[in-house]
């Protein structure tokens, strides 16, 4: 071998080194940056399951919070009718003669003479 070949040949070598050494850092990349992508991948669709879980459960809580509040209007309700038929004439007249309280037969009213707060 002459000198030219050897100088040929170690030339040929060191590039083909560089060439490897290079394509090894771009897999060794290639490789980090597709293993952060799969990771990240997968946190969302696991971040995305989780929000639609939560937002299931609130939509569940939140209809059934409604129907309550329905049922407890429809009793509020009932219940107002109720105050009000109690409270009418007809029925205080028959609870007081159930209680055999007498009417009033002459209704004296006493006024007082009007005192000044300021003496």
């Amino acid at each position: 071998m002459t000198v030219a070949n050897l100088v040929h040949s170690n030339i040929v070598h060191s590039r083909c080194s560089v060439y490897k050494t290079e394509s090894f850092q771009t897999r060794k990349t290639r490789k980090c940056t597709a293993s952060v992508l799969i990771f990240t991948v997968f946190l969302a669709g696991f971040l995305y399951v989780f929000a639609t879980n939560n937002i299931a459960v609130k939509g569940y809580k939140i209809r059934s919070l409604q129907k309550q509040a329905n049922e407890l209007d429809t009793i509020n309700k009932s219940l107002q009718v109720e105050v009000s038929n109690l409270k009418s004439i007809n029925v205080l007249e028959a609870m007081s003669e159930d209680l055999e309280m007498v009417k009033a037969q002459k209704i004296e009213y006493v006024s007082l003479p009007k005192v000044s707060a300021m003496k």
